[in-house]
């Protein structure tokens, strides 16, 4: 039995190391990607030189928005922001979410459960760390704003985690009235963004092999104790194995509940 359990995971390894590096292949190709239109806005601000965005942004903007740093946690003021209105692209000014939709995470980013329409954000893959992650740009100027994950609040489930200094905030009370009305519409009509299939395949192999490797294990013990006449489960940790493989099974199945 142990030396099953060895093969399967080295197997679950295996695969899990082949689909993420296919993954990490494949995002390096040119994909097509839904653009806001005009499309003269996006072409644009591609247009603007490494040099044009350091002379327009803080260092601090720069470094998230074109050099796709991280901010410390807790240092953006936007974390306290509660008034309606609208969180907008600090590179482009292109909006992006709306107060109704942030919430409190505490992960010390200004998060959010959607952004305001799909046509705000675009969703890549991002392999910096090894395991993929889902990367939010901005749709006009593709200054990198944050990463998406499956933890935020219904009715999405997502977490969308802002860096606050790729953003800025205009309240709605100093806003154009019309733009606000417009602002709200898009935001009313609008329907959760689909996370990239290519980021969370990987995690669903690697869950659904572990869920199978521990029910192999707790059910090989019961077979090799019923041909014995043995008592098999015993005590509650016998149940472990189990236990573990129905809780990896439901984040493979949550998982792909996302491709949905």
């Amino acid at each position: 039995m142990t030396s099953s359990i060895y093969l399967l995971s080295c197997t679950a390894i295996c695969m899990f190391s082949v689909a993420n590096g296919f993954l990490a292949v494949s995002s390096t190709i040119p994909r097509c990607r839904r653009v806001t239109s005009p499309n003269s806005r996006i072409l644009a601000s591609m247009q603007k030189t490494e040099l044009d965005w350091k002379e327009q942004l803080t260092p601090e903007a720069f470094n998230v928005l074109r050099k796709e740093g991280t901010e410390p946690p807790w240092s953006s003021t936007l974390n306290n922001v509660k008034d309606d209105g609208t969180f907008a692209c600090a590179g482009c000014g292109e909006p992006l979410f709306r107060t109704s939709t942030k919430f409190e995470s505490g992960s010390g980013w200004p998060s959010f459960f959607q952004p305001l329409d799909s046509d705000a954000i675009v969703l890549e893959t991002d392999f910096k760390l090894i395991v993929p992650r889902t990367e939010c740009r901005c749709a006009k100027c593709d200054g990198h704003l944050g990463h998406v994950f499956n933890d935020g609040p219904a009715p999405t489930n997502q977490r969308y985690c802002m860096n606050g200094v790729a953003m800025s905030f205009q309240s709605d009370i100093n806003a154009d009235p019309e733009l606000v009305v417009e602002l709200k519409n898009r935001e009313a009509s609008s329907k959760p963004v689909n996370a990239n299939p290519l980021s969370i395949l990987p995690m669903v192999i690697l869950y659904s092999v572990i869920s199978i490797l521990y029910a192999n294990a707790f059910f090989s013990r019961y077979q090799i104790a019923q041909e014995s006449s043995a008592a098999f489960p015993t005590f509650p940790v016998d149940y472990i194995p189990l236990g573990l493989s129905i809780f990896c099974g439901v984040l493979a199945a949550r998982d792909v509940k996302r491709f949905l």
